[in-house]
């Protein structure tokens, strides 16, 4: 599957020659930084905590076997009052959240670094124990001790059993040098953190610290009992009567310990910086604009530091003052940044026209007008299928030959010193060039060994992480391959029907998905199935049977049934959510069906009107009614889809399928078919490719026809004599961008065109 293509031959080699391009450098590597997924996590934790979502925080931590790294400092002086108060079954509800495991590490690497400096050794991870540790024991004790103290001697023995695991390997057998000291010398030296082992107390030989404790409690009871006579003089004596050195060494007081106690954690329990999660997203965002990954808020930021620097220069001097006018007539926009959705709204000042770093009329997004880039293939090969990457960085492109190209250059000039007065233009600037081969950082494609099967490639799909593409032919066969290597990971040979006997081949895949966690892709094809296999297993899963005619678009979604059963995850409002597949298919329905166990949920059937030109089927025949090629999923609104099918409307529905929510109709012309659709990432714009060659752009919350480009099909492909179907619409994942191609054998050549 892994081929070298032709040299000399090849109909799609460039005229520039691959070999002539720089070698990858590892400089793209200088400035990331690997950031672990759990810390991720508990960054999430600490802001559900700041935020008073403590319910969600306690869930989070249970799913994910993650806990906190610190405490917030509000929680921290609650703690430490708790402490000084006695009430320990708040204390450990708040210390049972953090990580201990995490500050071990990090305190045993702190010793080995000082260990290093001072040239003292260091004990293996077995016999450190933590300051922390030490505290956490030391509580669990004091909980102990107390309770005995109050006469609830059964729930002291049974804590007591409960945690002596953790009291003897923590602390030591006596209770005399379990305390730090003013200069905490003991937590200084990894060494002496255990202290001795084997002290003698004043109630005999100890031997553990759980024994010690024991020995205490029993103390305390003979004494009681042999002093006091009747429960309401035991209860008088609660805090008086105690055994010598009870609560710690010179028989020290219940206040004192529990003092020493609080110290212990103000010292050593970590403290969380406020705001941390909301600080690092401003500085992360500051550092991809200074390297221009983030190039949309890059003037933003800068307008911002170039008005604190005139405040500051032009405050003396009349020069100043003129350069901080002459700055102003140029900076002319307020700039305003969104960062869900990765906005830049720019309003013009002094009432002037209002403009929009992406183009929509709310700031949004920014409706393509004009072609600007054209990805070319060899003679007599056209695009089958395209893709855009997750990080809108690359296209892939599928063709008919069976070659999987991946094309996109990153432009490295400087786009700093773009002329302010250039407004929009200069917020928004080209940086990938997706009419080269993508050859820096993908070896594979510069040394032309490029991925590809045998027949012509129909569908693709990549992992949500931009890691796996998944491809399918029109031979039956899927493919997942390792984009950073060009590897091929996994390959289901006649995955729709078909027989190796005889060298049968299976029925053509059109389209297919990965699973949100990308362990299953879904397919569908020509047997009129939709199919789910397992990559790990490699082999088939579930299959969704059920359509009448080829199975043209597959998808996962979250269904939220109401009042749907209790055992695929519902809540207290009588709701459930569960992982859904909505195919469509040429037989004219849409079917949901429930992707655990592979039943249909409803079946959809958009009522397709019949025009004069439209092609009347037979009443045997299995199509109905036209084609559903395309059916989009939209968030906003939410549990909806786009349903276009081959006729002059496309319908806005629900998963339920009671209603129709919207009609999507041109009003300039009457029965132009829908041939090829996409929706922009903030689901505000609808493309729809007509059979008249231009490409009708819809406002999707109200349905209105907002423009038409035209020409649209003329540019995205190269047949002189009759304008091409358009095959298929693709939208950058965060841009005002879209490509159109079509698959017409009648082309010179297959063409991409990207348009803004």
């Amino acid at each position: 599957m892994f081929r070298p293509r032709k040299s000399a031959s090849s109909p799609r080699r460039r005229s520039t020659s691959m070999s002539d391009d720089p070698p990858a450098t590892s400089d793209g590597n200088a400035h990331t930084l690997d950031i672990p997924s759990s810390d991720v996590l508990r960054l999430i934790l600490a802001h559900l905590t700041e935020s008073g979502l403590h319910q969600s925080c306690s869930a989070l931590r249970r799913e994910s076997g993650v806990g906190m790294a610190g405490i917030l400092p509000a929680s921290k002086g609650l703690l430490l009052s708790w402490a000084e108060e006695g009430r320990w079954g708040e204390v450990l509800e708040v210390l049972d959240a953090l990580d201990v495991q995490r500050y071990r590490k990090c305190y045993l690497e702190d010793c080995s670094n000082k260990s290093s400096l001072h040239d003292k050794p260091v004990r293996d991870a077995n016999g450190v124990v933590t300051p922390l540790e030490k505290a956490l024991a030391l509580v669990h004790e004091m909980a102990v001790l107390e309770l005995a103290d109050h006469a609830d001697y059964e729930l002291a023995y049974a804590a007591l059993r409960m945690c002596s695991e953790m009291l003897d390997r923590t602390l030591p057998a006596s209770h005399e040098h379990d305390m730090d000291g003013d200069n905490d010398a003991h937590d200084n030296d990894p060494c002496d953190v255990r202290g001795s082992c084997t002290n003698s107390g004043s109630l005999g030989i100890i031997t553990s610290r759980s024994g010690d404790i024991e020995r205490r409690i029993a103390a305390l009871t003979s004494l009681r009992n042999s002093s006091l006579d009747g429960a309401a003089a035991a209860a008088d004596a609660v805090g008086i009567l105690l055994p010598a050195n009870y609560y710690g060494p010179s028989n020290q007081t219940l206040q004192k310990r529990r003092n020493q106690i609080a110290k212990l954690l103000r010292r050593h329990v970590p403290e969380l910086p406020p705001q941390r999660l909301s600080s690092l997203l401003q500085q992360s965002i500051r550092w991809q604009c200074h390297t221009g990954a983030f190039p949309t808020v890059q003037r933003l930021f800068k307008d911002k530091d170039d008005d604190q620097g005139d405040e500051h220069d032009g405050d003396n001097d009349h020069e100043g003052k003129s350069k901080k006018k002459k700055r102003k007539k140029h900076t002319t926009h307020d700039l305003r940044f969104d960062l869900v959705l990765g906005n830049v709204e720019i309003d013009a000042i002094g009432g002037k026209k209002k403009h929009k770093s992406s183009g929509g009329r709310d700031g949004s997004e920014r409706i393509p007008s004009r072609p600007t880039q054209t990805i070319r293939l060899g003679k007599k090969s056209y695009i089958e299928t395209a893709i855009f990457l997750p990080d809108g960085k690359g296209v892939v492109t599928g063709s008919s030959d069976g070659f999987i190209e991946i094309w996109g250059e990153t432009i490295r000039n400087g786009k700093d010193d773009v002329d302010q007065s250039q407004g929009l233009n200069s917020v928004i600037q080209t940086e990938v060039d997706y009419e080269k081969l993508r050859t820096s950082d993908l070896p594979y494609q510069r040394n032309d060994d490029l991925m590809m099967h045998d027949a012509p490639i129909l569908a693709m799909d990549v992992s949500h992480d931009g890691a796996l593409l998944g491809t399918a032919s029109s031979d039956g066969t899927v493919c997942v391959w390792k984009i950073m290597d060009g590897k091929l990971l996994r390959k289901l040979e006649r995955a729709h029907g078909g027989s190796s006997v005889g060298g049968d081949k299976g029925a053509a895949v059109t389209c297919l998905q990965f699973s949100p966690d990308g362990s299953k892709v879904l397919t569908g094809g020509h047997d009129s199935t939709c199919r789910e296999f397992g990559l790990l297993a490699s082999r088939m899963l579930k299959e969704f049977r059920g359509h009448k005619s080829y199975v043209n678009c597959c998808n996962y979604v979250s269904l939220t049934l109401v009042n749907g059963g209790g055992q695929d995850g519902s809540s207290r409002h009588g709701a459930s959510n569960i992982l859904g597949v909505v195919t469509g298919s040429a037989d004219g329905t849409v079917i949901v069906w429930n992707a655990k166990t592979s039943e249909p949920l409803r079946e959809i059937t958009p009522p397709i009107p019949t025009s004069s030109t439209a092609i009347v089927h037979d009443t045997q025949s299995i199509v109905g009614s036209k084609s559903i090629h395309t059916v989009l999923h939209l968030h906003s609104p939410p549990q909806t889809m786009i349903v276009v099918p081959r006729s002059d409307r496309a319908y806005l529905m629900s998963y339920s399928g009671s209603n129709i929510l919207r009609v999507y109709s041109r009003d300039d012309v009457q029965g132009t078919d829908f041939l090829a659709a996409s929706v922009s990432p903030s689901n505000q714009w609808l493309y729809i490719a007509a059979d008249d060659g231009n490409c009708v752009v819809f406002d999707v919350q109200t349905g209105v026809m907002e423009t038409i480009v035209k020409s649209f099909a003329e540019e995205c492909s190269t047949r002189s004599e009759k304008v091409s179907d358009i095959t298929g619409i693709i939208h950058h994942p965060h841009r005002g961008m879209i490509g159109g191609y079509s698959n017409d054998k009648g082309q010179k050549r297959g063409v991409l065109t990207l348009w803004k």
